[in-house]
């Protein structure tokens, strides 16, 4: 079922269909959902994370986020329609090498080491095809309805906040700009009123609270733990995992913001930066977030 390719391929292919949207002037991680919540496997519930949420939810502009593979429909009794487009749902698998190079399975690599010599473990890039469920025909599936009002959506805002374990000081001291400031661990956001939308408000409240997992008390991400020049690689690269933290989390309440905030030309320009020079970023930034979501929910 998995189609192999080069490491080079599969990262630059991802990296500058990005890079093409930046180029435009658009966040590809806006969340554009309002109702099916995260993206998820429809034959198997689960919902994916990491750099498939970002592609999957984000991405790919189908209106339901709900994906098979080929296998999954065939055996649901369904098919692919004709000239449907799949999509890649990553994943990294590995193998050992013993002390002359040699490959060998996890069991043999497992008594190396107990004998004291040394193995290396070979960790790789792959991919599997999926498809969105507006293109298999055939199979029944459940799409329920999630539609939120306006007041629900905003308990779900506040409980994300007022649940996150461990967190910041809350402030409302600064009424021009949000931020969050590593050494005192203070969290500061203009009020609520401030924003045209509650959308707006909350999606920049999860940008600052994805900053702050980064604290040496939580995370410790280099991002904010060393502060850094505005525009320079890790400023860009903190600001990127925060944006996608937002949206991830933004996915999670089941808010949406595809026009709630508006494009910084300098974010952008950063983005496109650092994006250009490392083709894994995008990769790993996906991975910070999704581990500053998971600290933020408690999971």
């Amino acid at each position: 079922m998995t189609k192999q390719a080069t490491k080079r391929d599969i990262y630059q292919e991802l990296t500058d269909r990005i890079i093409a949207k930046l180029e435009t002037g658009v966040k590809p991680w806006q969340p554009t959902w309002s109702r099916y919540g995260l993206a998820r496997n429809a034959a198997t519930g689960h919902i994916y994370t990491g750099i498939n949420a970002f592609i999957l939810n984000l991405f790919c502009g189908h209106p339901i986020p709900y994906y098979m593979s080929f296998k999954q429909a065939k055996a649901m009794g369904g098919k692919i329609k004709k000239g449907a487009t799949a999509e890649r749902v990553y994943f990294y698998t590995s193998y050992h090498k013993d002390e002359q190079g040699k490959r060998i399975s996890d069991e043999q690599a497992e008594a190396l080491r107990g004998m004291g010599e040394e193995t290396q473990r070979i960790a790789f890039l792959k991919f599997y095809h999926v498809f969105n469920i507006a293109d298999v025909e055939g199979v029944e599936i459940e799409t329920p309805e999630i539609t939120l009002t306006p007041h629900e959506q905003i308990a779900a805002c506040e409980q994300v906040i007022s649940n996150y374990p461990d967190a910041p000081e809350y402030v409302f001291e600064d009424a021009d700009r949000a931020y969050y400031v590593p050494e005192a661990d203070k969290l500061n956001m203009p009020k609520l009123e401030q924003f045209q939308t509650p959308e707006a408000y909350y999606l920049t409240f999860f940008h600052e609270l994805t900053h702050s997992t980064g604290h040496a008390s939580r995370l410790n991400r280099e991002g904010i733990v060393k502060p850094a020049k505005f525009k320079s690689e890790r400023y860009s690269r903190e600001e990127l995992i925060a944006e996608m933290g937002a949206a991830f989390l933004a996915g999670y309440v089941g808010i949406c913001g595809e026009t709630e905030l508006e494009n910084s030309a300098a974010y952008l320009d950063g983005w496109l930066k650092v994006l250009k020079e490392d083709n894994k970023l995008i990769f790993k930034a996906a991975a910070d977030a999704q581990k500053a979501v998971n600290h933020i929910l408690g999971q």
